[in-house]
């Protein structure tokens, strides 16, 4: 026990121990803060109210900075108002004017009801009809007509035709004969056929514009510009009546005139001005025209010092201050943090059962919300940077504030996104986000919302297209960005009509698009390792990175612990292929695999991937001794990784990829060992530590590096020996237990298990021997000749299956009892 104390670190001396001693403090301090970090990001209600109060703070509109008073009429200005950004600035007064042209150009409605002509027609033709039966009743009784009767058949007959018994007595002394009955029809359409209107003057006041005349029969709608041939009533009506009745020279005075009376008292106006629908269209007219805004050019002089402040001014002035009382502000705060809290809403949906990679799900959620609450407060800078840009520079088109908005680096967010989480929630965080940047750049709201939306796209399906893992992923996405961010200027500007600045404008916004995918590559290459480090989450460049087989720790294992290493590299191989049939993170199986044995680099002699034939360091140890040497291998790799600062996702490769297996070739033999009576073997003892693995990548890692060591004690490896060492290493671990935490399902096994099959048989194919030399028949003498010194390295038939690290002492195996019979 000693000697196995020595040997554990037989190259470190005392100054060295206290100074990893020290290390070791210094790292559970980091991790202990790194623990109660993750702990505050788990806290959902925190960052909900962080992302509500600073977003709501900087999306509300404050107003324009330097027009702190407000500006009186009348008064005189103590100091220039210049306009600092380009504006509009809305004009109640024009759009007033406006509004009252857009009412007064209505014409006004006229009803006309051309069917009053018939209808009185029609009485005319009833009261003849009762007449003239009237009358031939008399001639047959003798007896004279009943003028009080016939005056109520009259009424009953056509209520709405007005007759007295005097003109009744007129029509009857001529015998209601047809042609008196023509002559009234005659009249009668002379006057309704014209259109009578009451109020004549009214309708004449539209003679140089017209009216619309509506045809209440037929609901034809027509303008009408001849109005003097209308007939004003009762004037009008009763001079044209008299004319036409004095013409009739067959009647005397007095029946000429009861007829007059007649006809006037049943010619009502049938032309009626519709005031209600007139007064609906022009309130129509008037909400269709748009507000006017008078445009503001940055630098534009309002009032100079000394000058008095006319109305106009004052206008403009406060409108570019904006109104700050606590009222008007309040609403504008309450619609904004609604807004908010529905974006907050829509992320915890969408983020709930999100599987995000490397990252616990419970911190997702405040993280998204604080990388979503820098980057508003990121937007909120930019934008008074490029208004401070604009008013520094007054030579057009470096003036205009708004054509630098499009070289600000909105894409940056979902690039970051995407890198860290995946499209799913990139996707939510960069519609979230351009709806955001829309309020903030009110001025050109619906432009940024397509800009951002756009380039934000080009990231995520640029990450998404082309897969890469590696640095360059960044430049080649902001290259993209940047040509989409050019193809959407230019149709924002093509959608407006051109660019107000002309040609100099037009190019000075392409170039900040441009601009804006050099920033979006620049951000995201500084936000990648601090959100690494903040969030504790391992992007896919990272895993790249530490993959680098020159990096200090895997050159270590290389030179001190060689048969280790190649074992790793086969190991990444295996799980990288195995990850890549069932749709897994294959760069963390792979760069996991390459330190998961990591631990092995302090004892590297008592691991038989690491040992000279006859050198087998256990066969003077004890079984719980060796035991205790295997385990430690975790726990010795645990502890350099943290050295090293390793993320999470490999120190779970390197806990995880035995499980929690027994290590039966030592447990077997300390059962043998055991003297009679002394009780049971503790099968703890020869357990590894764990945990077992918890996801597909980890599961993967497990079998590829219990098949890896397996196949390498394979005498003669062919196809089908391969095969049968897949499925026992696969059937051991799930009796076992190993893969119950992961997601894998018996798809998933049969998949990484073809892979594996597809690998080893290309590794462990037969070549053919070389021309003149025998080397077959060198390595069988070789292994005769050592077979009586060295022992054979797999237990006897029949010991008691161990899974991926009991049939050799140091080597992650099959079962020794399947090895030897596939070997034989």
């Amino acid at each position: 026990m000693g000697q196995s104390s020595k040997e554990r670190r037989p190259s470190r001396t005392g100054t060295v121990s206290v100074a990893r001693t020290g290390t070791v403090r210094w790292s559970r301090v980091t991790r202990g803060v790194k623990e109660r970090w993750q702990d505050l990001l788990a806290w959902d209600p925190f960052w909900i109210f962080l992302f509500l109060a600073g977003s709501t703070w900087a999306l509300l509109p404050v107003g324009t900075v330097g027009f702190d008073r407000e500006a009186e009429v009348g008064a005189v200005a103590s100091r220039d108002f210049v306009a600092p950004r380009d504006a509009l600035v809305a004009d109640a007064e024009a759009t007033e004017e406006k509004r009252r042209r857009a009412r007064d150009e209505v014409l006004p409605v006229y009803d006309l009801d051309a069917a009053a002509l018939d209808r009185t027609l029609a009485d005319v033709g009833r009261v003849f009809t009762l007449g003239q039966a009237a009358v031939g009743g008399s001639e047959q009784t003798g007896e004279p007509v009943d003028r009080e009767r016939l005056v109520a058949d009259v009424q009953r007959a056509a209520p709405t035709f007005k007759v007295t018994p005097g003109q009744l007595d007129v029509l009857l002394e001529h015998e209601l004969s047809p042609a008196i009955e023509d002559r009234l029809r005659g009249a009668l359409a002379q006057a309704l056929g014209r259109g009578a209107v009451a109020g004549k003057n009214v309708l004449l006041e539209n003679r140089t514009r017209g009216i619309r005349l509506r045809n209440l029969a037929t609901g034809q709608e027509k303008r009408e510009l001849d109005l003097y041939d209308y007939l004003d009533y009762p004037d009008d009506v009763q001079e044209l009546l008299a004319a036409e009745i004095r013409s009739w020279s067959d009647y005397d005075g007095t029946a000429r005139a009861a007829l007059l009376e007649l006809l006037t008292a049943n010619v009502s106006p049938n032309l009626h001005l519709n005031q209600s629908e007139t007064v609906r269209r022009q309130q129509a007219a008037a909400a269709s025209v748009e507000t006017v805004y008078n445009r503001l050019r940055q630098g534009q002089m309002i009032v100079r010092k000394g000058d008095q402040i006319d109305p106009q001014a004052a206008h403009l002035i406060g409108q570019l201050r904006g109104d700050r009382s606590l009222r008007s502000r309040l609403l504008p705060a309450l619609g904004i943090f609604l807004f908010l809290a529905l974006v907050a809403l829509v992320l915890w949906l969408g983020i709930r059962k999100e599987r995000v990679a490397q990252t616990q799900r419970r911190t997702v959620l405040g993280e998204a919300l604080l990388l979503l609450l820098v980057s508003v407060l990121g937007a909120k800078l930019c934008q008074l940077l490029a208004a401070g840009l604009g008013a520094s520079i007054q030579t057009t088109p470096f003036n205009s504030a708004t054509s630098y908005y499009f070289a600000i680096p909105f894409a940056a967010l979902a690039l970051v996104t995407v890198l860290v989480y995946g499209r799913g929630l990139a996707l939510l965080m960069a519609l979230s986000f351009s709806l955001l940047a829309g309020l903030l750049f009110e001025e050109a709201a619906w432009e940024i919302v397509v800009y951002t939306m756009a380039g934000s796209l080009a990231a995520i399906l640029t990450v998404d297209h082309f897969q890469l893992r590696q640095r360059s992923l960044l430049v080649r996405a902001g290259a993209v960005v940047g040509l989409v961010n050019v193809v959407t200027v230019l149709m924002l500007i093509a959608i407006a009509g051109g660019s107000a600045g002309g040609a100099a404008q037009l190019g000075l916004q392409v170039l900040c698009a441009l601009v804006s995918g050099v920033l979006v590559s620049a951000v995201v290459s500084f936000l990648i390792p601090v959100l690494e480090s903040v969030y504790s989450v391992t992007t896919g460049i990272k895993l790249v990175e530490l993959a680098n087989t020159n990096l200090p720790l895997l050159r270590r294992l290389a030179f001190e612990a060689p048969g280790t290493f190649q074992h790793s590299l086969m190991v990444a191989n295996l799980a990288k292929v195995g990850c890549e049939a069932i749709g897994a993170d294959s760069v963390l199986a792979y760069t996991g695999a390459l330190y998961h044995d990591v631990g092995k680099i302090f004892r590297p002699e008592y691991f038989v991937e690491n040992q000279r034939p006859g050198h087998n360091r256990h066969d003077k140890l004890l079984p719980s001794m060796s035991a205790l040497i295997l385990i430690n291998h975790v726990k010795d790799g645990l502890e350099l990784a943290r050295e090293h600062h390793l993320p999470e996702p490999i120190l779970a490769a390197i806990a995880e990829h035995h499980g929690t297996r027994v290590i039966s070739y030592f447990y077997s033999k300390a059962k043998e060992m055991q003297a009679p009576g002394a009780g049971e073997v503790s099968e703890e003892k020869f357990r590894y530590p764990g945990p077992r693995p918890h996801n597909k990548v980890m599961g993967v890692l497990m079998l590829a590096d219990g098949v890896e060591a397996a196949c390498r004690s394979l005498e003669d490896p062919g196809s089908a020996k391969i095969r049968t060492v897949i499925k026992a290493i696969t059937d051991d671990c799930l009796r076992d237990g190993q893969l119950d935490d992961t997601d894998l399902t018996l798809g998933d096994l049969k998949q990484a298990a073809e892979a594996f099959q597809h690998v080893l048989s290309h590794i462990h194919h037969r070549r053919l021997d070389y021309p003149g030399f025998d080397f077959n028949e060198r390595r069988r003498e070789r292994r005769t000749g050592e077979t009586a010194e060295v022992p054979p390295p797999m237990a006897e038939p029949g010991s008691p299956s161990e899974g991926a690290s009991g049939a050799v002492p140091a080597v992650d195996g099959p079962p020794a009892e399947r090895v030897v019979r596939l070997n034989r």
